[in-house]
């Protein structure tokens, strides 16, 4: 998959998610009938409360608390119901586009692979491998004869680092020695 393949990819399912929150969002608020929203003042409850709920003051007001309890509750259920019509297909689509990409990187380098022969475990294979100083030399195109001296530790063998192979400027001392050490008069 390309660049560009994948970006348009990404802007349809952004456009058809976008798309379908509108379209669906608008479809259901309009088509929202009123007595899918049940409070305790709209008169599809107190139509209700007055036919059913008969007896003493005690009775009545326990009907009257069931029934508002229960309309909150059919309008909490058909609201998210109507909700996750709207948001769900998109946060599908998002999650399948996320692990499609996923599955479908876009190559650094197309052609990278096909010109090592495709063998990624001898490449990274060779890029872990510690070069000793004359494999070091002749990747530098050195001579054995440019190589510098082996140092030895104390109790050690000889080895050579790095800076005796491929010197390299000390930015880092060059900068300590000229921010720590006290200023001389002539430097003012």
């Amino acid at each position: 998959m390309t660049k560009a393949q994948r970006s348009t990819l990404v802007s349809l399912v952004t456009a058809a998610c976008l798309a379908w929150m509108a379209g669906i969002g608008w479809l259901m608020w309009t088509t929202l009938p009123e007595s899918a929203v049940a409070h305790h003042s709209s008169s599809s409850v107190k139509d209700r409360m007055e036919a059913e709920c008969q007896g003493t003051f005690k009775q009545r007001y326990q009907c009257k608390e069931e029934i508002i309890v229960e309309s909150g509750r059919d309008t909490f259920w058909n609201l998210s119901s109507r909700f996750l019509l709207v948001i769900v297909p998109p946060i599908i689509a998002t999650v399948w586009l996320s692990s499609f990409l996923g599955r479908h990187p876009v190559p650094l380098n197309p052609g990278h692979h096909q010109e090592a022969g495709g063998d990624w475990k001898q490449r990274a294979f060779k890029h872990t491998q510690t070069q000793s100083p004359e494999e070091a030399a002749r990747d530098l195109h050195l001579d054995k004869t440019e190589l510098p001296g082996a140092r030895r530790g104390p109790g050690k063998a000889a080895h050579h680092t790095l800076d005796d192979i491929a010197p390299v400027d000390d930015w880092k001392s060059k900068a300590k020695a000229h921010t720590t050490r006290p200023r001389m008069p002539e430097d003012r």
